[in-house]
């Protein structure tokens, strides 16, 4: 079974990151959030606060965000769409 999963990450002007990762943590509008592969299915509200990937390769990428914006998980695939506020 694969521990990986594709997640996309687009702000207005740009998008921020594409790539499949272990694992992510984000910024929910109730606390941090955790996401693995093989998530169940769910749609929620970011909030303020540092998006962290783990990639494939082992690295760990951060995004720091102050705004809004919303998370998707379907099928092995996470799509967050934030408003302007990227750092």
């Amino acid at each position: 079974m694969d521990k990986s999963f594709s997640v996309n990450i687009v702000a207005p002007e740009r998008t921020l990151y594409k790539g499949k990762v272990f694992s992510m943590i984000a910024p929910a509008a109730t606390g941090y959030l955790g996401v693995l592969a093989n998530h169940a299915p769910m749609v929620t509200t970011l909030g303020s606060g540092t998006i962290t990937l783990r990639e494939e390769s082992g690295s760990t990428k951060t995004i720091d965000f102050k705004g809004k914006g919303f998370l998707e998980v379907l099928n092995n695939e996470v799509t967050l769409l934030l408003e302007t506020g990227v750092a």
